[in-house]
C-alpha cells in the first residue's frame, strides 16, 4: 500500500508517542516535531507507511539517544500475554478446530499495537471478542487445504505480547502437522512495538520453532532489503502466514502463497478492504 492522506497525521501522531516515550519534551521535542513534519513534506508520497516510518523513527532515536523507546511496554506486553497462554492452551484443547481457535487468538493478539493505536489494548477483552466474532475475511479453510500438502511454512511476526499468540498458533500447527518446517521471523531490531529475537527468546517461540529475524528494523517487509536467510526462507514457503497490518501494508499484492492475520486499526486499510476498523480499547 502507498501513502493515503490520512497516513500524514497518523505518522505525525507516531512520531510523537516515541520522542515522549524516549524522554523528550519542551524544545527538543518541539524540534523533533518539526523535523518529521518536514520529512513528510518530502517524502515519497508511492512509499509504504512502516518504509516512510523508518526515517522518523530512526532520527527520533538519534536526536533522543534512546534505541528502544518502548522496551518496558513491550515487557509488559509479554508477561501480560504470556499470563494468559494457559489458558489459552486449555481452550484450544477442547475447541472442535484447534486451527481456526489458534488463528483467531492470534488475530486477537493483534491488537496490541502502539504504533497505529494511541492507546493500548486490553488483551483479554479482545482476545474474548475476536473469539466470538466471525472473522470479516476467513479463508481459514483454503489455509487447511495448503497446509496439508505443505512442507514448508513460514510465519512472520509482528508484535511483542502478540508473539504470544503466534507462539500457540506454532505449536498448533506442528501438533497438526508434525512434518511441517516450521520458521518463524521477527524484526531485525527495534521498531515501534515489535517483536525482535529477544522478545522470541523471553516468551518461548525460539523453543517451538527456529526463529529468524528479516534483517530491518522496519515495521514491514522490504524484501529486497531483508536478509539473505530471510529471502530464502521467504522464497522457498509453500505457505506464509503474515501478522499485522505492517506486513499486510507491505506485501498486499505479492504473488506468493501469503495469509493476512491482522486487525484493521486505520481509516486507510478499512476503506481498501471494506472492513470495519478494531475498537480502541484501554487496561493493558
Amino acid at each position: 500500500m502507498r501513502l493515503d492522506a490520512e497516513c500524514y497525521p497518523c505518522m505525525m501522531s507516531q512520531a510523537f508517542r516515541a520522542a515522549r516515550l524516549s524522554g523528550m519534551k519542551d524544545d527538543a521535542l518541539r524540534d523533533a516535531m518539526r523535523e518529521t513534519s518536514a520529512f513528510l513534506e518530502e517524502v515519497d508520497p508511492s512509499s509504504s507507511p512502516p518504509a516512510a516510518a523508518v526515517f522518523f523513527y530512526d532520527r527520533i532515536k538519534e536526536l533522543s539517544g534512546v534505541e528502544n523507546p518502548f522496551k518496558e511496554l513491550k515487557h509488559e506486553s509479554n508477561q501480560r500475554a504470556l499470563a494468559l497462554l494457559p489458558r489459552l492452551r486449555q481452550d484450544n484443547e477442547t475447541s472442535p478446530d484447534p486451527l481456526s481457535f489458534a488463528l483467531r487468538a492470534a488475530v486477537a493478539g493483534n491488537i496490541i499495537d502502539f504504533g497505529a493505536l494511541a492507546a493500548p489494548a486490553d488483551l483479554e477483552e479482545n482476545i474474548q471478542r475476536v473469539l466470538q466474532n466471525e472473522a470479516f475475511i476467513d479463508h481459514a479453510e483454503q489455509l487447511h487445504t495448503d497446509l496439508a500438502s505443505a512442507s514448508s511454512a513460514l510465519i512472520i511476526c509482528d508484535n511483542a505480547g502478540e508473539i504470544v499468540m503466534d507462539r500457540l498458533l506454532c505449536e498448533v500447527l506442528l501438533s497438526l502437522y508434525p512434518s511441517l518446517d516450521l520458521t518463524a521471523a521477527v524484526r531485525g531490531g527495534p521498531a515501534i512495538n515489535d517483536a525482535t529475537l529477544e522478545d522470541a527468546e523471553k516468551t518461548g517461540l525460539d523453543v517451538v520453532c527456529p526463529v529468524i529475524t528479516t534483517g530491518l528494523a522496519m515495521a514491514g517487509i522490504e524484501l529486497e532489503r531483508c536478509s539473505p536467510r530471510f529471502q530464502e526462507a521467504f522464497y522457498n514457503a509453500d505457505v506464509m502466514l503474515a501478522k499485522g497490518q505492517g506486513n499486510f501494508e507491505t506485501l498486499d499484492g505479492r504473488q506468493e502463497n501469503i495469509y493476512f492475520l491482522f486487525q484493521v486499526k486505520c481509516d486507510c486499510v478499512s476503506k481498501a478492504l471494506g472492513a470495519k476498523r478494531a475498537p480502541r480499547l484501554s487496561g493493558l
